[in-house]
């Protein structure tokens, strides 16, 4: 989208010096950090009753969500308050087998913040696949593993492999089974929603959790300011990251007088409305899907 007398001064510059990338990525990053931040913010759904419940009671409400036959457990974390196992192997299928393989794993962390009335929130999916063995006469070793961590609203699927005991544990049995991460989120949310506290999703893991003193790190940039609120702050932070990118890819190719051509500004702002046209429709269809989910 960038009009070519700009697009080819920038590449004369590259090829000059490949310094000149060194701030447009950081920018870059500095602004897709200020997004994903943005975006989680977006997903956080404050509640509006006015007297909130206390940590305690809202801890206990969701330890009754461990019922028999669910394939969620919630226990009590040693870095975080809650950590949420997943375990969808039926415990009779379990016991016939020395041990038992999932190729799909989850784990979720919560924190509960009573100073803000948040239930803070962080979760992973992996997948993982593995083979020893012989290929014809040649050993042969494949691994693979892949992760999702964040905020994950999504269903997966995976298998469960039953081994037997001895040396050379061989697959006894397969079943296939699915994650389901949309129920259990949507469970905990309305509970908190009821207690009158907010689900604040995160997107690292060290923002869910708590020190040594039992304190609950705030990050190492500011999430929320006296007078904005975490919508507000990064959402600021995310457009001015983002013109300040596409300025000194401009200036630093081109010169200022690049902006002032119409040229060139022309072609930036019919980027920039499609760019931000598109993200208002995600942050829109975010909006509508959470708010069912919470009215369900």
């Amino acid at each position: 989208m960038m009009p070519p007398a700009l697009l080819a001064s920038a590449q004369t510059l590259v090829e000059r010096s490949k310094w000149f990338l060194v701030p447009a990525v950081l920018l870059a990053l500095g602004m897709v950090y200020a997004m994903m931040e943005c975006v989680a913010a977006f997903l956080a759904r404050p509640s509006r009753r006015a007297h909130p419940s206390s940590r305690a009671a809202l801890f206990a409400r969701l330890l009754a969500l461990n019922r028999e036959g669910e394939p969620y457990r919630l226990q009590v974390a040693r870095r975080a308050d809650l950590d949420v196992i997943f375990d969808p192997v039926d415990p009779s299928w379990r016991a016939r087998f020395a041990s038992v393989k999932l190729t799909t794993g989850y784990r979720a962390r919560l924190v509960l913040d009573e100073e803000r009335h948040e239930l803070r929130w962080f979760e992973m999916v992996w997948t993982r696949s593995g083979f020893v063995g012989f290929d014809g006469v040649w050993p042969r070793i494949n691994w693979a593993v892949w992760a999702v961590a964040g905020y994950i609203d999504v269903q997966w699927t995976g298998w469960a492999f039953g081994l037997s005991g001895g040396f050379l544990p061989h697959v006894s049995s397969a079943v296939r089974f699915s994650l389901d991460t949309v129920a259990l989120k949507r469970e905990i949310r309305t509970i908190a929603s009821r207690a009158g506290w907010s689900f604040h999703p995160k997107i690292w893991w060290f923002q869910v959790r708590r020190c040594a003193d039992g304190a609950i790190p705030r990050g190492l940039v500011p999430s929320a300011t006296r007078y904005w609120s975490e919508r507000q702050f990064w959402g600021t932070v995310y457009l001015l990251s983002y013109v300040l990118t596409l300025m000194y890819i401009v200036v630093a190719s081109s010169g200022w007088a690049e902006l002032g051509r119409r040229a060139t500004l022309l072609p930036l702002l019919g980027f920039s409305a499609f760019w931000w046209a598109i993200w208002g429709a995600i942050m829109l269809i975010f909006y509508l899907t959470n708010r069912r989910r919470v009215a369900g």
